[in-house]
């Protein structure tokens, strides 16, 4: 940084200070915190300037608002040429510092937020009050489908910007928006989101389920549903039409039988968890994981995930699980893609070692269902 640029020496303020009141420690600290970033800037030494950001990023931060007004673009300059030089983990980890901030460094914050990586992007683009909407419409439209899944996380969205992440977003991004009860949505973006339904179960089934779908779209969405799965069986079913329809009208049986309330009440908390931890550019718990919690036991936690990547309720699935026949989940598990030991995994907490005459059954059983298991004949 060259001396017309360098911040001048400080004059730190606490809350209750008369303005300009010094305090020379602190001064102290936050100058020499300069000179340090300087020296490592000069440097070129990449590992040196990335541990110097993690090292300094919480006093920065913390001491922020407390900067005189003149000294600030001079330090948000020094933070934006310093994030130009270090590594992708203490980026991440600088921005993951400034996402909470409502006044933070404005240019530091929007370079992160452009940042092309969306791992960096995502903590600011999920949860920074201080973005606003227009470098949000920004990234929607030139960032990654990483970035518009950390916008489509926001605590609240506008319908120009659900519009945008919906017409250059992919369907994770869209699903992702339908969980989030803060986003709005004109008729533009209904209509961008039944395309979005067209193309996927995750969608369709979080669609159905809002209580401001537009007039009309309901029956559409279920009757396009149930035409794909319907097609998707009579091929399985070497075109038995009718055999489809049994199929489809005994899993939806099944999953609109009641469950009581308190076993519901063992998996509200998972589901909460698993909510929680796949926000921003986070993901669902893949396949290979899921298998590991059944293979340990962990049904609510098991169960919870399913329900979240499918877009269905919690007392359906549970249903689902709880039916004398695995038929409907099986294709729950099939519609997510999941291979067959993942299915297995939940059988056999479901039914121990004796499994049902449906997972050995011709057309329609459950092995059908997701395809045989490794070594099947």
């Amino acid at each position: 940084m060259d001396t017309l640029s360098r911040p001048r020496p400080m004059q730190d303020q606490t809350p209750g200070s008369r303005p300009g009141t010094q305090h020379p420690y602190a001064r102290a600290r936050l100058n020499d915190l300069v000179r340090r970033i300087e020296d490592a800037l000069r440097s070129g030494d990449a590992a040196l300037q990335s541990k110097l950001v993690l090292q300094s990023a919480e006093l920065l931060t913390k001491r922020w608002s407390r900067l005189p007004p003149p000294d600030k673009p001079a330090f948000d300059g020094l933070l934006v040429t310093l994030c130009g030089q270090i590594d992708t983990a203490a980026r991440r980890a600088f921005a993951e510092r400034l996402a909470p901030l409502r006044l933070g460094p404005p240019r530091a914050s929007r370079a992160l937020a452009r940042d092309a990586s969306a791992e960096v992007a995502a903590p600011l683009l999920a949860r920074c009050p201080g973005l606003g909407d227009a470098i949000l419409a920004e990234v929607a439209v030139s960032g990654s489908d990483g970035h518009r899944r950390a916008i489509a996380a926001r605590p609240t969205l506008t319908p120009d910007l659900t519009d945008l992440l919906l017409r250059h977003g992919d369907g994770r991004a869209a699903a992702r928006l339908l969980d989030n009860p803060g986003a709005a949505f004109s008729e533009a973006g209904f209509s961008g989101l039944m395309a979005h339904a067209d193309r996927g179960e995750a969608v369709t089934l979080r669609l159905a389920r809002r209580p401001d779908l537009p007039p009309g779209l309901a029956p559409t969405l279920l009757e396009r549903t149930r035409r794909r799965a319907a097609e998707a069986l009579e091929t399985d079913l070497a075109g038995d039409r009718a055999e489809a329809d049994r199929l489809l009208d005994r899993a939806a049986q099944t999953l609109a039988q009641p469950v009581a309330e308190d076993r519901l009440a063992r998996f509200r908390a998972s589901l909460d968890v698993i909510g929680s931890r796949s926000s921003g550019s986070r993901r669902d718990p893949s396949a290979s994981q899921l298998e590991r919690w059944l293979n340990l036991n962990r049904i609510e936690g098991g169960l919870a995930a399913i329900a979240h990547a499918a877009g269905l309720p919690l007392a359906a699935t549970v249903a689902a699980f709880d039916a004398s026949a695995p038929t409907a989940l099986a294709a729950i598990l099939c519609g997510l893609d999941h291979p067959w030991p993942v299915l297995k995994a939940l059988l056999a907490r479901r039914f121990g070692e004796t499994l049902p005459p449906e997972t050995a059954e011709g057309p329609g059983g459950c092995i059908d269902a997701c395809g045989p298991a490794p070594g099947a004949a």
